[in-house]
């Protein structure tokens, strides 16, 4: 086995309990680290029951007043609560609605069930994935889930664009399948020409070298990509570095095994030659170019005292008229009160009684076990 490919051996497992020291506190519901990254940062959150009737009837008020509804529930489960887009734009005709589903709300695989990990296989992306020789991998951990919420975001804005121009609303049907084919694009059009290509791992078609290799230390890599004749000699000598790929990385990671990852990246940078070090997590919370760009966000979140001030992963753009932060992470139902008053109009009492009968609530139930 060569240098650079000890790395296809290696499996990592991590305790995936979100509680500061792995131990759940009072409010154990809104302790998760994890919201303050996909959950509720800088949002509002409103706790209700839409299978309780009166639970129903203040959503469909909230409606009325609503510019989207969004879901990810399989196809019919907004149809069986009443929620479907014909129901609510008689309501709201400005309304727009989108489901995100796994296979959209037509076809023989619509009733299909699904999680993220399945869909990966089905939209082709795990048979395209895998080490040189091996088998197919999955792409990653949450690919889908998180180019599916990009797809949502950029589908609601194109809809809010169409609406300012016609005045009416619409219903928006995507997909994780789709989207996942069209992150394939170039294979689809390679197998309507009968062209197959084999798995590379981290190496590239014509590039090379073009790998993850081992840097002194443990646990310590770079990745070095070579993309043309000036970092090379000529294209002969291309061309030659490419069959002779596999000899290249055996070389190339005992070399880099003796040099420090970060010292290496800015000689090979200096030399105008692409590389990187393989980032850590810790290696990234204290990286002085983050820092400088102000990209890693302080916040404490008071819904989780327990866990101190902490960095956060920030926005990837900056817009100077519009700075940005994490304001606020909402506790569940935090903000209960202010939308049942602000969007449905009820009033103290009205929403006295909802919370009375458990219609809204701020906590889980009292028979939810603690984790």
């Amino acid at each position: 086995m060569s240098s650079a490919s000890k790395a296809l051996t290696t499996c990592r497992t991590a305790n995936p309990v979100p509680f500061p020291e792995g131990t759940p506190g009072e409010e154990w519901w809104n302790e998760a680290g994890n919201l303050v990254y996909y959950g509720t940062r800088n949002k509002r959150s409103l706790c209700m029951d839409v299978t309780n009737p009166r639970g129903k009837e203040v959503f469909l008020k909230l409606v009325e007043k609503t510019d989207i509804v969004t879901d990810n529930f399989r196809p019919g489960t907004m149809q069986r609560f009443g929620f479907d887009h014909d129901s609510l734009s008689t309501i709201n005709p400005r309304i727009i609605t989108l489901s995100s589903t796994a296979y959209g709300y037509t076809g023989p695989w619509r009733r299909a069930g699904s999680r993220a990990r399945t869909v990966d296989a089905a939209c082709g992306l795990s048979y395209l994935t895998g080490y040189e020789g091996g088998p197919s991998m999955r792409a990653s951990p949450n690919y889908m889930d998180h180019s599916v919420g990009n797809n949502v975001a950029y589908a609601l804005l194109l809809a809010l664009y169409q609406r300012t121009k016609t005045g009416k609303g619409m219903r928006v049907d995507l997909t994780m399948l789709e989207t996942g084919v069209s992150a394939v694009g170039p294979a689809i059009l390679e197998a309507q020409r009968g062209i197959t290509r084999d798995r590379l791992g981290c190496a590239h078609w014509w590039k090379a070298p073009h790998n993850v290799y081992p840097a002194w230390g443990d646990d310590r890599w770079i990745v070095i990509v070579v993309s043309s004749d000036t970092e090379w000699e000529s294209l002969k000598g291309a061309m030659a570095r490419w069959h002779n790929r596999h000899e290249l990385d055996e070389l190339i990671g005992n070399w880099t095994s003796q040099h420090d990852d970060l010292e290496l990246t800015r000689r090979l940078q200096g030399l105008g030659i692409a590389a990187g070090s393989a980032m850590t997590a810790q290696d990234l919370v204290n990286n002085l170019h983050l820092r400088e760009r102000g990209y890693m966000w302080e916040f404490s979140n008071p819904q989780a005292p327990a866990v101190g001030s902490r960095l956060f992963a920030g926005r990837p753009f900056r817009d100077p008229g519009n700075p940005m932060s994490i304001a606020k992470v909402a506790g569940l139902g935090q903000d209960n009160e202010v939308i049942l008053a602000e969007l449905a109009g009820l009033s103290p009492a009205e929403i006295g009684e909802l919370e009375s009968e458990g219609v809204v609530f701020g906590a889980p139930r009292p028979d939810e076990p603690r984790p």
